[in-house]
């Protein structure tokens, strides 16, 4: 094997030659893969067994790929059985769809339905780790020998805002814009402006087709490549123009392509025709700049600003709305109870501590080895490769302390850099006395996970509530991850859904967190699901589980519900109940329904209550 480094206080070295391909940094990448996917299984077995979601929009990740399969237009989205009959527009990207369908067309002639979409959510996640690792390991065997490749990998594995996103059954979109955003950073990578700006103009269209929340990480890749044109005139800011080029037309091929003429109004939520005509006007200036390519620095930023104050008056002036943000439509009441308790979208010092230390603490230790990469550079280029590194991890570690689910691109930028770094003071603990070096195993390890000893201080102060998180989300526990049987509800969907089966179907008033499991193992419909473009919904199911009997009665019979369904051991019930101690939601809970709703034991042995409306 290859050293690691030149020498002790130079920069990691890249293994020239790898004369085994049997000790290859791919074969390193597919036996870390391997054993995290074998572990990730055994921990999740129950939750797959029994098909349970850790999130709800993987159940209705599950439900608009089932429409999809049945006939439903490739450029429609709508949710028709939320908010029965006029649906709710989706604002998620087919992008998402195509390998889940693929894959549940290729299995269903050997498995049948059920056991290829079974098979499917288990699969497509870990298929999809598999493939941020190989782009990490890449990434890794650019610069340094196989060691790296491996820990690099492995530290994806101990990071749970990373993991949590490639569990099994987590199918929606999360784990994708983590192998986009990896794509890019090799693209910046790369030794060729060419085909590195077009990585990452490919890469950022599809990243902001499926979330307009890469919008700030767009900006930032965009920002450096900009940088790259100011640091080297003599490049003419091709960097810039390739990348902000291929950026706009993949932007606008994968619209037509997966939206079409079908929607072409405004929406803040997703890439719109606007933000085509504001990366049009962007791609539109790269390209004037390279070619007139200005050589006095005033004039080149004079034009950048341009460029950008163009691009903000085209977003701002025509969708003023987007000022405040993708979720406008929500009216205070849904904000509140619903948008402001989604932690994963708030701020990191509103997650669980270990979180929050995972969050806080492991890009820094990344920030930390890229500036060692940076300083201890042997020639220009890499010097410039590794600021450009530190740049854009800084950024996206800021993006991901604002809203901790972005925190998981950080985290990954952060691998490599880190990995070299933490193998560094290991091989450097070989040759210390037995007591230090037990300690610096220890620090090894805290950086490795820095939630770990957050993890083991709660854990030795008091016990795992098995019912403390929300059971819609289940990543957000105490430690961050998903803890299988520890932290599930009793309520069981699968038994529900096939009792609900077998009766006519019904509008369902239920929570929010609960809906898309209702929908996706029966045939009825609900009236709300936690999606905000049905705030109109929500607002209704809100009010009625914490208003007043007679007032809930009203706003149920107006969405033509005809059964009140709840899973009484989760969390967003006992916040309708705490808020509002006399509203429906509290008198169901005490089992002192109001007399227009009849229990019915639908699904024995569900754990979930069913009321009929009965007038």
């Amino acid at each position: 094997m290859a050293s690691l480094f030149v020498s002790a206080d130079q920069a990691p070295a890249k293994v020239a030659s790898v004369t085994d391909p049997a000790k290859g940094p791919g074969l390193r990448v597919l036996i870390t893969w391997v054993v995290l996917a074998a572990a990730m299984i055994a921990v999740n077995f129950k939750l797959i067994t029994m098909m349970r979601f850790g999130d709800p929009d993987d159940a209705l990740r599950l439900l608009q790929v089932r429409d999809l399969l049945a006939g439903q237009s490739w450029f429609d989205v709508h949710q028709y059985r939320v908010a029965a009959p006029e649906g709710v527009a989706m604002h998620w990207s087919r992008l998402v769809d195509i390998p889940i369908a693929g894959m549940i067309l290729l299995l269903r002639p050997l498995l049948g339905t059920a056991s290829a979409e079974q098979v499917t959510a288990v699969l497509v996640p870990l298929l999809t780790l598999l493939g941020a690792m190989a782009l990490l390991g890449r990434l890794a065997a650019r610069w340094f020998n196989d060691e790296v490749v491996a820990l690099s990998g492995l530290m994806m594995g101990l990071s749970s805002p990373v993991l949590c996103q490639f569990t099994p059954l987590r199918i929606d979109h999360h784990g994708w814009q983590i192998v986009l955003a990896l794509a890019a950073l090799n693209g910046l990578h790369a030794k060729d402006s060419r085909r590195g700006g077009l990585v990452i103009g490919l890469s950022l269209a599809a990243l902001l087709a499926i979330s307009i929340e890469g919008l700030p990480l767009t900006a930032l890749f965009l920002g450096i490549c900009v940088l790259r044109g100011l640091r080297n005139p003599a490049s003419r800011f091709d960097w810039f123009a390739v990348a902000a080029g291929s950026l706009a037309l993949g932007s606008a091929a994968i619209f037509l392509g997966t939206r079409g003429a079908y929607d072409l109004v405004t929406h803040c939520d997703a890439i719109s025709p606007v933000h085509l005509a504001m990366l049009a006007w962007v791609a539109a200036g790269a390209v004037v700049l390279r070619l007139a390519a200005p050589r006095s620095l005033p004039g080149q930023i004079g034009a950048l600003a341009v460029i950008g104050a163009g691009a903000a008056a085209i977003l701002f002036g025509i969708a003023p709305e987007c000022r405040r943000g993708a979720f406008v439509m929500l009216d205070p009441l849904v904000k509140r109870y619903w948008y402001d308790s989604v932690q994963e979208g708030m701020p990191f010092w509103h997650t669980s501590p270990p979180l929050a230390a995972a969050i806080l603490a492991g890009p820094l230790v990344g920030i930390i080895g890229t500036l060692w990469l940076w300083r201890g550079a042997s020639d220009p280029r890499s010097r410039m490769l590794w600021c450009d590194h530190l740049l854009l991890l800084a950024g996206a570690w800021l993006i991901g302390l604002v809203v901790a689910r972005a925190s998981a691109t950080a985290l990954v930028f952060a691998a490599v850099p880190s990995a070299a770094l933490i193998l560094k003071g290991v091989y450097r603990l070989r040759s210390v006395p037995i007591l230090p070096r037990i300690g610096g195993y220890f620090v090894v390890i805290s950086l490795l996970a820095p939630g770990l000893p957050v993890v083991m201080t709660m854990a030795a102060a008091s016990p795992l509530s098995a019912n403390a998180n929300r059971d819609g989300n289940l990543e957000k526990s105490v430690a961050g991850v998903s803890l299988g049987a520890l932290s599930i509800s009793q309520c069981r969907y699968d038994v529900a859904g096939r009792a609900l089966g077998r009766l006519p179907a019904v509008d369902i008033f239920a929570p929010l967190d609960i809906g898309p499991d209702l929908v996706v193992r029966s045939h009825d419909r609900v009236v709300a699901t936690g999606h905000h473009r049905g705030a109109a919904g929500m607002h209704d199911v809100i009010t009625a589980f914490m208003a007043p009997a007679e007032e809930a009665h009203a706003l149920i019979r107006k969405r033509h519900a005809t059964l009140v369904v709840v899973c009484p051991d989760i969390y967003e019930p006992s916040v309708y109940a705490a808020r509002a101690p006399r509203g429906l939601m509290a008198d169901l809970l005490k089992d002192q329904p109001p007399q227009w709703l009849q229990p019915a034991n639908i699904a024995p042995g569900s754990h979930i209550k069913f009321w009929r409306v009965v007038n």
